[in-house]
C-alpha cells in the first residue's frame, strides 16, 4: 500500500504540474490522486516513522499545488502589429 500512495502522489505532481486551470480534466485527475493518497495513508498500518515523515510532507506539497493552480486561465490581449 505504501508503494500506492507513492505512485498517486507522484501522479498528482505529474498532473498538477501541466493542469492550466481547475476546471481542467487534467487537475480533476490531480485532485483524484491527492484524495486517494491522503485517505490510504492513514489505513498502512505498518507505516514506519520514516516512510511517514516522507509521505506527508509530499501530500502538503501537493496540496499546497493544487491550492496555487488558477480558477480560470489568464487571458491577455495582444495588439497585432503589422510591419
Amino acid at each position: 500500500m505504501l508503494i500506492l500512495v507513492s505512485r498517486e502522489l507522484d501522479r498528482g505532481f505529474a498532473l498538477v504540474d501541466v493542469a492550466t486551470t481547475r476546471t481542467s480534466p487534467l487537475f480533476a485527475q490531480a485532485e483524484k490522486a491527492y484524495d486517494t493518497a491522503r485517505a490510504l495513508l492513514p489505513r498502512i498500518s505498518d507505516l514506519n516513522e520514516g516512510d511517514r515523515l516522507h509521505l506527508e510532507p509530499n501530500l502538503n506539497e501537493l496540496r499546497s499545488r493544487l491550492d496555487q493552480v488558477p480558477t480560470f486561465a489568464k487571458v491577455e490581449r495582444y495588439t497585432a502589429s503589422v510591419a
